[in-house]
């Protein structure tokens, strides 16, 4: 569709055919040539990743599959879903809010090789590069993520720790199995007293462990299992373009829950980037440096 709103229709190899769907359309696409109509006729080349527009996943990495979800603690201290009670600010349906939010993160080739030990032996630790634990901490473990697949980038300004550690637990000719432990804080320090809504004077801030379990598959040389949870908290006053309180908020220091898994493949959902914009997250740091 051009910039004008209409559209254009073209032929497989590239012919304009008109300024919009209609018979006139589907007649001058019978008067082409039986070569350039029928199926095959138009081999199309696979572009030169420089020359595409749209990012795709890593070749030879791996995709994870990210779910963020807010919760709340019942009367004894245990997790459960949200209710709409639990959003004072909020009017009107916020069905979207009950439910869990996906996006997807990247891991290139070289990186998933990192995770993996040389010469493996049982109780050996890996300490993950650091652009790999920011990126966890900056780009999906946003809160906001919960919300939106959208942006929600943590500035790296406001990135307080960010640590993930693989522990080989168990070691077989064929499998290697890690455990996964790590710890993410962003934003401000929790201050009971501060942390009213709206527009109290506590900023955002966010804490979480990191809990996981990997198989690396020796014989294939790819992980056949990434899944990791990060049941961490979150408050302060979330703040929209100006600053002020989002409906969303709550008053205190609330759970919200991440947690990772490999992404199968099967989908074309699987290859949607980042942030849910993969160019504004490659630009913002993605792969560990900013353009």
């Amino acid at each position: 569709m051009t910039s004008s709103g209409y559209f254009s229709c073209v032929s497989a190899s590239g012919k304009w055919l008109s300024s919009g769907p209609s018979e006139k359309t589907l007649e001058a696409f019978k008067n082409l040539p039986e070569a350039e109509r029928k199926p095959g006729a138009v081999k199309v080349p696979p572009l030169d990743p420089g020359d595409r527009t749209i990012i795709a996943p890593p070749e030879g990495g791996l995709v994870l599959r990210v779910h963020g979800r807010f919760l709340a603690r019942d009367d004894k201290g245990q997790l459960r879903h949200v209710a709409k009670s639990d959003f004072p600010l909020v009017k009107g349906n916020i069905a979207f809010l009950l439910e869990p939010n996906t996006e997807y993160m990247w891991l290139s080739a070289a990186e998933v090789q990192s995770l993996v030990p040389a010469k493996p032996a049982k109780g050996d630790r890996i300490f993950v590069q650091a652009n790999i634990a920011e990126r966890i901490a900056r780009f999906h473990l946003s809160p906001r993520r919960a919300l939106t697949s959208e942006d929600g980038i943590i500035p790296k300004s406001a990135l307080k720790q960010a640590t993930l550690t693989l522990l080989v637990d168990d070691i077989t000719p064929e499998r290697i199995k890690l455990s996964a432990h790590g710890f993410v804080r962003t934003g401000s320090e929790f201050d009971p007293a501060k942390a009213t809504s709206p527009n109290g004077p506590l900023p955002f801030g966010y804490a979480t462990a990191l809990h996981g379990i990997l198989e690396y598959d020796r014989v294939k040389k790819t992980f056949i299992r990434f899944d990791m949870i990060a049941p961490g908290d979150v408050w302060g006053r979330w703040g929209d373009a100006n600053g002020n309180s989002q409906t969303i908020e709550r008053p205190g220091r609330n759970p919200i829950g991440f947690a990772f898994e490999l992404a199968a493949g099967t989908s074309p959902t699987d290859r949607l980037p980042p942030a849910g914009h993969g160019g504004r997250a490659i630009r913002a740091g993605y792969f560990g440096t900013s353009e």
